[in-house]
């Protein structure tokens, strides 16, 4: 069977797998990182400390980027080895690769904005997927989930570390409130 898969076939199916992995890894054990990184909102706000919550964020944007780009390369390449992949109103159509970047740009705001795009019809690219081939249509479903859990980390933990800030602001405030209404016995 996988010798009857062309190499651009095989690179796909290689991309769709590192991005479950690579998705895994931002959700479950990335997210000791993120308890490093509460730590610092808590105790200090040290230049180490802020290094190591940049890398985290930083690990995230270059997968991010990298799968981009090896999606919309492998796309073209699935493209240019005859996998009648794109459509327009429902023909079969050869996108040229700026199309493919901008089908794959698309699909990240897709991911990134869940359904906002696909409810008010909102789309970067004519070319769509040709629903007819199943294999690519679950290769895109990976990406734009990929993307979309990715974002939805990215937030929350934007969130989150917010939240975390403003809470110790708060604490640090109402002690100079107390201690400020403190009567002095030595003054």
């Amino acid at each position: 069977m996988l010798s009857s898969l062309t190499l651009s076939a095989i690179f796909a199916i290689a991309t769709a797998l590192a991005m479950v992995v690579v998705a895994t890894y931002i959700l479950f054990w990335h997210d000791s990182n993120h308890e490093k990184f509460e730590a610092w909102v808590d105790f200090s706000f040290t230049t180490e400390a802020l290094s190591r919550a940049l890398d985290y964020y930083r690990f995230m944007a270059v997968s991010m980027l990298f799968t981009y780009v090896l999606f919309t390369v492998s796309a073209v390449w699935l493209q240019a080895d005859g996998f009648a992949i794109f459509a327009e109103g429902g023909k079969p159509l050869r996108a040229s690769p700026i199309a493919v970047s901008l089908f794959t740009l698309d699909l990240v705001l897709r991911g990134g904005f869940f359904d906002f795009m696909q409810h008010f019809d909102m789309t970067l690219s004519h070319i769509q997927m040709n629903r007819s081939t199943r294999g690519f249509v679950w290769y895109a479903f990976i990406f734009r989930m990929f993307y979309g859990l990715t974002m939805f980390k990215i937030l929350f933990s934007f969130l989150w570390i917010y939240g975390k800030i403003r809470v110790n602001r708060e604490v640090q405030r109402r002690s100079r409130e107390q201690e400020a209404m403190q009567p002095r016995l030595f003054d």
